[in-house]
């Protein structure tokens, strides 16, 4: 599939899904016509997402993302962060030498590109941190990566910014792969690891928030052009963290907070920037306390997620460099941070990329590390100079999601808390898949707006594949989504005098199975079995499948304080 096919395939379905949760928004949302074809705009777009089973274009696995992940991780005790490029140049000299070299690799001890032949010294160091065992298993993996019909996109892998995983996400990785030889078997089963998990999770979403609301989060992951196979699909546990994020806001909302909390911990552990989004759950406990209503479901939330954060670091230090794996992150992250890419998106880049800081502008003919480096300096001067800009509007956009959890569930603040991660980091385009949780509101007006963006990200696809324009309409459209989402929820906490939700309730509304409310009984939601299961079978999906996705019969409980 080409990728101006893939864009349109997936604007159409965009802009389908757009009509049909407007649809659902203006009909009543049981109306089984109108879940039928959410449910079918949904299924296709999880198969737009995979291209239509075509993959990269025939192969399922993502050759660079391998080539980091699972070398990177495997033989983590040796390369560190800062010798995978170095100890891939020196294997492949040893293995194939006819195969030609790049004339520039970038050097990971600071993130310029040089010339091959200048990192000799250090590329000697990382071979001395090798034993003779070692290296000869490294070279053995090392070759699965250079066959000659691949060895161009060797060369561009080697020009990336390298193994940035946290040493917990490395521990975990390496209880997969450390065992294992890297070859043509074990690399695409290592890569289906992602595809159980994020099945497993679109599972519990199912079950936890009904048909609605999971085909809804289905559709968005499915056509999100930031987030399309073709950036990280066929890689190696690319997909934990996002379904930690997803599973811990569904436990939220069964009320199971101390595992929410664990796996929260968990997010964060493996990518960092997930500990933003728990802005959203404080926010809600803090404005319990205000009220001062029962925040006891914070307290158990806040053990389960210092309880997780205590595993997760000891994990890290198990990776064969001990407790010096932390601080060596830290200080690669600090140079990762400093170096902009036209990948990425979030509130500052969108304030930073200005026609004067294209990196089109730059000629093509000059050489890559003087490009880089003349573009690096534009974006850093254009960022200091537009900083009063960027620091006011995230001030605002950061103010305004605090005052909309007022009248929040915890779940729905962990939805909401996403503002934060959009308005105080610049993320690669792929970590925007978080987004997917704004199903998860009581309203579908924060699913509406991130269609809404992403179909603004794939217009401006059709007229350009400079990454940079794309990514920055995609930032400012984000922003006027969270914007237009933040008023609302504000406009209507204040008309309701900043009441908190009822004890135990959904605002006394409650989901059915396909995403309809209806009234609360005995403080936790019913289920609406036989009309979720009528919704499912609409998509002829087997019998098996839509008991396996529809929830069972509600069971009468008693009133639980979320505060």
């Amino acid at each position: 599939m080409s990728p101006q096919t893939e864009v349109l395939i997936k604007l159409a379905l965009t802009l389908a899904g757009l009509v049909v949760l407007l649809w659902r928004m203006r009909k009543r949302p049981e109306s089984s016509s109108a879940g039928a074809a959410l449910g079918l705009v949904a299924v296709l777009a999880a198969a737009a997402h995979l291209n239509f089973f075509t993959f990269h274009s025939g192969h399922f696995t993502h050759f660079a993302e391998n080539f980091h992940y699972q070398l990177g991780s495997k033989y983590f005790p040796e390369v560190g962060y800062d010798g995978l490029y170095q100890a891939s140049v020196a294997a492949q000299a040893e293995s194939a030498p006819s195969l030609p070299l790049p004339r520039e690799i970038r050097d990971l001890l600071t993130n310029a590109f040089i010339p091959v032949r200048r990192v000799d010294a250090h590329r000697e160091e990382v071979i001395r941190r090798f034993t003779p065992d070692r290296w000869r298993s490294f070279v053995k993996d090392h070759s699965e990566f250079l066959d000659r019909s691949y060895i161009h996109n060797l060369n561009e892998a080697r020009h990336d910014h390298g193994y940035n995983p946290t040493p917990t996400w490395t521990f975990v990785a390496r209880l997969f792969n450390a065992w294992l030889p890297l070859d043509a078997t074990t690399i695409p089963i290592l890569a289906l690891l992602d595809w159980v998990i994020l099945g497993a999770t679109f599972v519990v979403v199912f079950r936890t928030y009904g048909s609605g609301v999971g085909a809804t989060a289905l559709l968005l992951f499915g056509v999100g052009y930031p987030w399309r196979y073709g950036w990280v699909g066929g890689g190696f546990l690319r997909y934990d963290w996002l379904a930690a994020i997803v599973i811990g806001t569904c436990l939220l909302k069964r009320r199971r907070f101390g595992a929410a909390g664990f796996l929260f911990a968990y997010s964060a552990a493996v990518r960092l920037f997930p500990a933003l989004i728990l802005f959203g759950v404080a926010a809600v406990a803090a404005w319990g306390l205000i009220r001062r209503t029962s925040v006891s479901w914070a307290v158990r939330f806040g053990a389960g997620a210092l309880a997780g954060a205590v595993v997760f670091f000891l994990a890290g230090a198990m990776t064969g460099r001990g407790f010096a794996a932390w601080p060596e992150f830290v200080h690669n992250i600090e140079k990762h941070h400093d170096t902009w890419s036209t990948n990425r998106a979030g509130l500052e880049f969108a304030v930073v990329t200005t026609p004067k800081t294209m990196l089109s502008r730059i000629p093509t003919s000059l050489p890559l590390s003087q490009r880089s480096a003349m573009w690096q300096e534009e974006m850093n001067l254009a960022q200091r100079a537009r900083r009063p800009l960027y620091l006011g509007l995230a001030i605002l956009l950061v103010a305004g999601a605090a005052a909309a959890a007022a009248t929040s569930r915890p779940d729905e603040g962990a939805a909401i808390g996403v503002t934060a991660v959009f308005a105080g980091l610049v993320l690669s385009c792929y970590y925007w898949v978080v987004l997917v949780v704004l199903a998860f509101r009581r309203s579908t007006d924060g699913a509406v707006g991130i269609l809404a963006a992403n179909a603004a990200a794939l217009i401006a696809a059709l007229f350009t594949d400079d990454t940079q324009i794309i990514f920055a309409v995609f930032s400012w459209a984000v922003l006027a989504a969270l914007a237009s989402l933040v008023v609302s929820d504000v406009t209507m906490a204040a008309r309701s005098g900043w009441a908190a939700p009822p004890a135990g309730s959904d605002d006394g509304v409650a989901r059915g199975g396909d995403g309809s409310r209806a009234p609360a009984v005995g403080g936790r939601p019913p289920r609406h079995r036989p009309k979720a299961r009528k919704h499912a079978r609409a998509l002829l999906l087997p019998e098996p499948l839509v008991r396996l996705l529809t929830p069972g019969p509600a069971r009468p409980t008693g009133s639980i304080s979320v505060g």
